[in-house]
């Protein structure tokens, strides 16, 4: 078996706001332009603060200046702010103890990406299907499906693990694929935690408190044996 990892909020978190809020927010923009920009971010492999900061003044017709100032005080921010989830790195460990194989499926962008790396530089050489790469992003199904094809899995070899229903959970079961939800942040899960107990949504194969809690046996018990 193979796991999928989610990145943001299931490995290493940050501020409860993301990223195209806090420009919105910083520039004075309207609302409507945060998914504008968190498609610009999430999407795009962007090279540093500048890049970003010329994008933003184009788009939008603001003062350039202030664009790369607040597009550069973000990025250091998010590579700054990536705290580990406690249990992350146990888990890792775990699974590189019994040679369980593991990549990265996320919705993430360059310098969050960085502040993972920050704590775990060794991933920077793990096979890696992050959308600001491949320019899709969950809970489209196209990510999942590049990373099947590139490992040349079945979905049912794979399980997903995540703590967002919409975009980890709903699109791996879809598919085929097995699924762990972690559920950290329940209140952000609120309508889906409530369509699964209803049965109008497919419910997750194992639900765990974060991801400290887990254990070999309980992937054993999804899989039945590893490496089939």
């Amino acid at each position: 078996m193979w796991v999928f990892f989610d990145i943001g909020s299931t490995l290493v978190d940050g501020p409860p706001y993301g990223p195209g809020r806090r420009l919105v927010n910083a520039l004075g923009l309207p609302d409507e332009a945060v998914s504008i920009v968190n498609d610009r971010l999430f999407k795009t492999p962007l090279t540093d603060a500048v890049e970003l900061g010329r994008w933003l003044a184009a788009r939008f017709a603001i003062d350039p200046e202030s664009a790369v100032r607040e597009a550069t005080t973000l990025w250091q921010a998010q590579i700054d702010e990536a705290w580990l989830v406690p249990g992350a790195t146990e888990a890792l460990h775990t699974l590189a103890e019994a040679e369980i194989p593991w990549v990265y499926v996320s919705n993430i962008w360059p310098p969050f990406y960085q502040g993972f790396l920050r704590h775990f530089p060794t991933e920077r050489q793990r096979p890696s299907f992050l959308s600001f790469r491949l320019g899709v992003s969950k809970p489209q199904p196209d990510i999942y499906r590049i990373a099947l094809r590139t490992l040349n899995i079945a979905p049912q070899q794979a399980v997903m693990i995540g703590d967002t229903y919409q975009n980890d959970i709903a699109p791996a079961l879809a598919l085929g694929m097995k699924a762990i939800w972690l559920l950290h942040r329940p209140e952000k899960e609120t309508a889906d935690l409530q369509s699964v107990a209803a049965g109008d949504a497919p419910a997750p194969n194992l639900t765990l408190q974060s991801i400290g809690d887990l254990r070999l046996e309980q992937l054993a018990g999804l899989d039945g044996a590893f490496g089939d």
